[in-house]
């Protein structure tokens, strides 16, 4: 089967011809190592020498250890052309930091590197700010919706969705049935590639609860989190939450938790890229909101695996949650984070996302439900915000989920 060449491959791939290290971050299993091999392949191709090992060989881990420069007994030193270097999980090293610096300030014109953390909170604890100017970092999530189509051979599909909100394209009627199929899937099962690629759904369920027990624990044991069942109780009571915002005294009443661990909880799965904070839109307004956080999980799969629900999505009651989780990681693709707000005020009156301060989204599973009277104060307050409608069971002058 031919590996899909995922959306991030041509910027990562331009980077590489540049002197910075290049760094490839994200979740366990998104697929950072199969990338980082795509990369390798296409500069074979292309005739550039290259050579690529993973530290999880404990051989060549102690080597760098020891010395950064032992890089030269692992790899040949007599080449008189640049040399491509690809390491995969630089984290497990003593000191990344210490190595990528002396690699670079050293033998920048002869080898260039690439290499993965899977992780932001090795980046945090071990990349220090030494590496200013001598990186740049590449995030690489589970796929994206339009990502799974082509995996799945729907090509013709793929040209349909995640053009943004303001997309004007016009679905072919044909395909709109196959569409809702397909997004109704992924907002039970997410985008991880093992997930996408598996043929059925018991298959689907056994790799999501692996990277649940397996992977998520992994990130618990390497952040020094000594207390792994607290932990999980404390996921699964924030993915039951998901969308809503952070309230830190009622996480650790619940847990039965001090403050200072669910802010250590909160941090190692935000820099673990598991959840995503979206901060509140006021516009120094007495009534509106303006501290609390919202969140939501990267992959709604992972988050349906921790609560240990793989319910079609038919028969759900947090089909509304599924697909606002979904929006936001879908207007991620267009928005930068600090461009993605929500509206809420202390009556309760709300709207799920505010982009670049110009555009309104509110996110239903059926457009059927909305009730326009509702945003009443929101339109009156914000007159030059274009307030708009995105469903999964839309209906004429709404947006289609898929399409953002």
């Amino acid at each position: 089967m031919e590996i899909l060449k995922r959306n991030i491959f041509n910027e990562v791939k331009a980077h590489i011809f540049q002197e910075e290290v290049t760094i490839l971050t994200g979740a366990r299993q998104v697929g950072k190592t199969t990338l980082l091999k795509s990369l390798k392949n296409s500069l074979n191709i292309e005739g550039y020498i290259n050579y690529y090992f993973t530290l999880e060989r404990y051989d060549i881990k102690t080597l760098l250890d020891q010395n950064p420069e032992n890089l030269f007994l692992i790899i040949p030193n007599s080449s008189t052309k640049k040399i491509y270097v690809f390491i995969d999980e630089i984290q497990y090293l003593k000191n990344p930091t210490n190595f990528l610096k002396l690699i670079f300030d050293e033998y920048k014109e002869k080898i260039k590197l690439i290499v993965t953390a899977s992780s932001a909170f090795y980046i945090d604890r071990k990349f220090k700010d030494s590496l200013v100017g001598r990186k740049r970092i590449f995030h690489l999530s589970p796929f994206s919706f339009k990502e799974t189509l082509l995996s799945k051979g729907h090509t013709e599909l793929s040209q349909y969705v995640e053009n943004g909100i303001n997309s004007q394209t016009e679905i072919p009627i044909m395909y709109i049935n196959i569409l809702k199929k397909e997004i109704e899937e992924y907002l039970v099962y997410g985008g991880y590639p093992k997930v996408v690629m598996s043929e059925d759904y018991n298959e689907k369920q056994i790799v999501l609860s692996e990277l649940v027990n397996s992977f998520l624990k992994k990130d618990a044991l390497e952040s020094n989190i000594r207390k792994e069942t607290e932990f999980m109780h404390f996921v699964e009571v924030l993915a039951d939450r998901t969308g809503n915002k952070i309230n830190r005294n009622e996480l650790a009443n619940i847990c039965n938790i001090s403050d200072e661990t669910v802010q250590n909880f909160l941090y190692i799965l935000n820099k673990s890229f598991h959840i995503s904070y979206v901060r509140p839109f006021w516009k120094s307004k007495t009534s509106e909101l303006r501290k609390m956080p919202k969140f939501y999980f990267q992959d709604n799969g992972l988050r349906n695996a921790i609560l240990n629900d793989f319910t079609p999505l038919v028969l759900r009651k947090d089909k509304g949650e599924l697909v606002e989780n979904l929006a936001y990681n879908l207007l991620r693709k267009h928005y930068a984070l600090e461009q993605i707000q929500y509206w809420n005020t202390r009556e309760q009156n709300e709207v799920d996302f505010i982009l670049n301060k110009e555009i309104a989204l509110e996110i239903k599973y059926s457009c059927s439900t909305i009730k326009k009277h509702k945003y009443k104060l929101f339109k009156q307050t914000y007159p030059e915000i274009l307030l708009k409608f995105a469903c999964v069971q839309n209906i004429s002058n709404q947006i289609p989920i898929w399409t953002i």
